[in-house]
C-alpha cells in the first residue's frame, strides 16, 4: 500500500507587520478583565497578580558610560531601571503588540525600518535646521500619559488601563532599561508629538522625532516658532534642554542624531572618523591602545567603519570591508 507524505507545515504563527494596524485592531485594545490580559501576556492570571504586588520587579544600577578615549567623547553615568526577567518578558509581549499599530511618519525611532539615519535623511537639503531635546525624557513620562494611552487611544477600562500602567512604568515614569519603553514612550507622549507636527506646518517646517531629540527644518527657524514649542512642551510636562538646543542656519553643516547633513547629502561627522584612524594607528603601533587588545582594537574599528559605509558607502565601503575582514580573521586566530 502506497503511504502518501504530507507536506510539513510550519506550525508557527507569522507575526502580523508592524506599523499596519489602526489602534482599535490592537490585541490589547479594549482588553476588559485580569484574565483576558493575563491570557494576552502569556502567563497565569496568579503569576499577573504577583508580578503587580511585587516590589522587586526592577534591578537598578548606575550605568558609567566611559569617555571614548580615541575621540575625546565625554560620557556621563545614568541611572538604569531594567526590568527582571519575568517582568521583562511581559514588556517583550506588549511591544510586539505595539508594534503592529500604525504610527506617524514623523515617527524615527523606535521603530522597525528606521533610524537616526532615515530621521537625519528627512531633513536633507533644507536652508535651515533646528534641534531639540527633551529633557529626562523617560523621567517626565508621567503614569498619568500612559495611563491615558491605554484608557483613551486604547480605551481599556480604567482599572484595565491602570494595571497596564503600572506593569510598565517604574515609581510612576518611564523605566530607562526596558526595551519597551522608546516606543510606549511616543504612545505615551503621542498628543505632545502630534501637536509639534501641527506647529511645523504652521510655520512650514518638516517634523520628525527620534526618541527625545526633535528635529525641524524649511525656510526659516523663527524665534516665534521657537517659543511656541517651548510653551507647547510644558504644556504636556516636557522641558526643552538648552544646552542641546541647536540652530543650524543656510550652508552651516547641520548635526543630526549623529549624521552631518550638508550640501544635499548626508555625512560622517569628522570628530567619528578621526577616531577611527586613531584606532587604525594603534592597531599598527603608532598610537596608544588605551589598554585594548589588538582584536578589540580591530572589532571597534570594524563597527565605527561599517556605521560609517552605511551613512556614505561610497566613501567608506572599501574601508568597511577591509576592516571586516580583519576583524574576522583576529577572531579566527
Amino acid at each position: 500500500m502506497k503511504i502518501e507524505m504530507q507536506p510539513k507545515t510550519n506550525s508557527r504563527k507569522k507575526r502580523k507587520p508592524d506599523n499596519q494596524l489602526p489602534s482599535h485592531q490592537c490585541a490589547l485594545y479594549k482588553i476588559g478583565s485580569p484574565k483576558r490580559l493575563a491570557e494576552l501576556l502569556n502567563i497565569s492570571a496568579s503569576e499577573l497578580e504577583e508580578i503587580l504586588q511585587s516590589q522587586n520587579n526592577y534591578k537598578l544600577f548606575k550605568k558609567v558610560l566611559a569617555p571614548n578615549p580615541f575621540t575625546g567623547k565625554s560620557r556621563k553615568e545614568r541611572a538604569v531601571q531594567e526590568p527582571k526577567t519575568r517582568l521583562r518578558k511581559v514588556h517583550e509581549r506588549i511591544l510586539s503588540l505595539l508594534r503592529r499599530v500604525e504610527y506617524p511618519d514623523y515617527v524615527q525611532g523606535g521603530v522597525k525600518h528606521r533610524s537616526y539615519q532615515t530621521n537625519a535623511a528627512i531633513h536633507i537639503g533644507t536652508r535651515q535646521t533646528a534641534t531639540f531635546d527633551l529633557k529626562d525624557f523617560y523621567g517626565s513620562t508621567r503614569y498619568c500619559l500612559v495611563h491615558d494611552f491605554f484608557h483613551r487611544i486604547l480605551s481599556c477600562p480604567s482599572d484595565m488601563a491602570g494595571r497596564l500602567t503600572s506593569l510598565t512604568t517604574w515609581n510612576g515614569v518611564m523605566p530607562t532599561g526596558s526595551p519597551l519603553s522608546p516606543l510606549l514612550s511616543f504612545w505615551a507622549a503621542k498628543g505632545f508629538f502630534d501637536k509639534c507636527e501641527i506647529l511645523a506646518k504652521k510655520h512650514k517646517l518638516n517634523f520628525t522625532c527620534y526618541i527625545d531629540d526633535l528635529t525641524f527644518s524649511g525656510d526659516h527657524i523663527s524665534g516665534k516658532f521657537q517659543s511656541d514649542l517651548k510653551i507647547l512642551a510644558s504644556r504636556f510636562g516636557y522641558e526643552l534642554a538648552k544646552n542641546k538646543t541647536k540652530i543650524f542656519r543656510f550652508g552651516v553643516p547641520a548635526h543630526i542624531t549623529g549624521v552631518i547633513s550638508h550640501n544635499a547629502k548626508l555625512s560622517v561627522p569628522h570628530s567619528r572618523m578621526k577616531g577611527a584612524r586613531r584606532i587604525q594607528d594603534a592597531i599598527e603601533g603608532k598610537g596608544p591602545s588605551h589598554d585594548f587588545t589588538t582584536g578589540q582594537l580591530k572589532q571597534k574599528l570594524a563597527g565605527t567603519i561599517n556605521e560609517a559605509a552605511s551613512i556614505d558607502s561610497e566613501k567608506y565601503e572599501k574601508w568597511a570591508v577591509y576592516s571586516r575582514k580583519t576583524a574576522d580573521e583576529e577572531v579566527k586566530e
